[in-house]
């Protein structure tokens, strides 16, 4: 988590104890476990679906946004100049409805 969306939550929530989980999963057992009163989450759709499913807690979600940074970088895969950008944190979204359903190919 990025020290913005940190400051993000701060000014949404007030003073927050943050857990933080960075391991990859494959099933939201470890996250409810955390019983957490708003889960931060980056997961897959699948995941999301079954948290929500599963948890009254709110679940959020960071939004990021592709910001030019005025330079330009030397690109060697084309061998020309262009404009860099930065990915920025703009926001939290609460999930506030999430229905998926998919099927195995």
């Amino acid at each position: 988590m990025t020290n913005e969306q940190k400051a993000d939550l701060e000014r949404i929530y007030g003073q927050t104890e943050l857990i933080q989980y960075d391991e990859t999963l494959d099933n939201i057992a470890p996250l409810l476990a955390l019983d957490a009163d708003v889960y931060a989450v980056v997961l897959s759709a699948a995941l999301i679906a079954d948290l929500i499913k599963a948890t009254s807690a709110e679940v959020i979600q960071p939004v990021s946004g592709r910001v030019r940074t005025g330079r330009n970088v030397f690109n060697s895969a084309t061998g020309r100049n262009e404009n860099e950008y930065v990915y920025k944190h703009l926001c939290w979204q609460r999930i506030v409805r999430f229905e998926f359903e998919t099927e195995r190919l």
